[in-house]
């Protein structure tokens, strides 16, 4: 689909502006497809991990809601031209599961957005170590006349003054950490708070009082208008949630053989609407191994879409509107950006030779070189052999889930190329297609050995 000029401009200006940019689209700038624009979007930054984003808008109520990406962006925007839409983060992952800077830097904006505006709270000494991080991140080394720290907006009160030299002093520690880095502290801190990746919907209940409705990974949390706690309902125990109307209904298993159901009323047909999708994609996203049909093929059918099906052909597109927009769960998102970075050769094998690949951001092999560990090479010659490790790590990886290491040997065509997990579920040779009598388990020199010899 051809982009108006003022489009591709919107999208070159997006990197400057961060996680909460708003995009506006006059008439006619991708006003059929919205995922066309979002990944234009993700594309231009540089984001592979695009499942993690998605578009959001106000409704005519004030309302934050979801762009369906499945569908015309004018089947859902009713505003009058020009819409505005914003990339944000809609689901949330563990840090060490993020695999991209880029992807990494736009939850921590996300993240801090939430920290500011008071939505993320912690323990007060979490808190001291969370302001320092965020202002390592945002002003870099501690500067008495720049550092401003966000203990209130996280604990709800003015530090006191030993707090403050706490805060500062944590700050100081800080100094000379690089901003992608710092970040990564920041989502490892924030990760562990109990908000962490919840989406709030206001709602009132079945008397009419109003909640607070928090849907995240584990479950959905109803509190009251102070986000205090008054109920906790793990997904395990929802039997079905529906929506009619205004109205969203939660059939939850109790410890007795009966059941309940809940009843949420919210501000609109699309606010009710918004809090069914999300506790549905919510639940495939972090719960379910791969999206099932009965989730992908969700959709119905205006008035023409409907006549076309009945005399036409039931499998048409014509007027269709999908109920989901979640098309991978979170370990089908995490497999599919691993594949597409080592297609691409930017995996960094290097940063993962100590075995701390879990504990720290991924990191590019070519720009984090540090001339103090040359050890008398010159930079051009310890960038060539931190290409030679890198080809060296990529041989030894199994081409089948390139994640582990080769050490199986197919019978008798003798090819190596698969570790032994993958091995046993072949049944032909993939490099020579030739028929596997049986697996020979090979014991090759690990990766680690090598990468201790050749930097001796």
């Amino acid at each position: 689909m051809p982009r108006a000029p003022a489009a591709i401009a919107l999208i070159q200006n997006v990197q400057a502006e961060g996680v909460s940019v708003s995009l506006p689209a006059a008439t006619g700038i991708c006003k059929k497809c919205a995922k066309t624009f979002a990944l234009e979007v993700c594309r231009k930054l540089g984001i592979i991990e695009v499942d993690y984003f998605g578009l959001q808008f106000s409704g005519s109520k004030g309302e934050s809601l979801w762009l369906n990406l499945r569908n015309r962006i004018s089947q859902q925007v009713d505003s009058p031209a020009p819409c505005r839409l914003k990339l944000r983060v809609k689901f949330f992952v563990e840090p060490h599961l993020i695999q991209q800077e880029q992807t990494r830097n736009l939850f921590f904006m996300h993240v801090k957005e939430d920290l500011h505006s008071g939505r993320l709270q912690s323990l007060p000494e979490q808190a001291e170590e969370l302001c320092a991080q965020v202002a390592q991140a945002e002003f870099g080394d501690y500067n008495q006349n720049t550092a401003k720290y966000i203990y209130k907006e996280i604990c709800g009160k003015d530090p006191s003054p030993r707090v403050q030299n706490s805060i500062i002093a944590k700050h100081k520690a800080l100094q000379g950490m690089s901003q992608s880095s710092v970040e990564y502290q920041v989502l490892q801190s924030v990760s562990t708070l109990e908000n962490y990746g919840v989406e709030w919907h206001w709602a009132r209940d079945g008397e009419g009082q109003k909640q607070v409705i928090g849907v995240g990974p584990d479950g959905i949390s109803v509190c009251n208008e102070d986000f205090s706690l008054i109920n906790r309902i793990t997904y395990p125990v929802i039997q079905i949630a529906t929506q009619s109307g205004k109205n969203v209904y939660l059939t939850v298993t109790k410890e007795t053989i009966n059941s309940e159901e809940l009843v949420f009323k919210l501000i609109s047909n699309r606010a009710a609407s918004g809090l069914y999708r999300a506790i549905t994609e919510t639940h495939a996203f972090y719960r379910c191994d791969t999206v099932t049909n009965a989730v992908m093929m969700q959709y119905s059918r205006d008035f023409k879409g409907h006549l076309a099906s009945l005399f036409l052909n039931e499998n048409i597109n014509l007027g269709k509107k999908y109920v989901f927009d979640i098309k991978r769960t979170s370990k089908e998102v995490y497999d599919h950006t691993r594949r597409a970075l080592y297609n691409a050769g930017i995996v960094d094998f290097v940063s993962r030779r100590d075995g701390s690949s879990q504990n720290s951001p991924l990191k590019s092999s070519e720009s984090d070189l540090n001339c103090a560990s040359c050890e008398g090479l010159s930079c051009q010659q310890s960038k060539a052999l931190q290409e030679k490790l890198q080809k060296l790590k990529e041989a030894m990886l199994c081409m089948v889930c390139c994640e582990e290491e080769i050490n199986s040997a197919f019978c008798p065509c003798g090819h190596m190329v698969c570790c032994e997990s993958c091995a046993a579920q072949l049944q032909s040779c993939p490099v020579c297609r030739s028929d596997v009598e049986h697996v020979q388990h090979v014991y090759l020199p690990t990766c680690t050995s090598l990468l201790n010899l050749t930097m001796i």
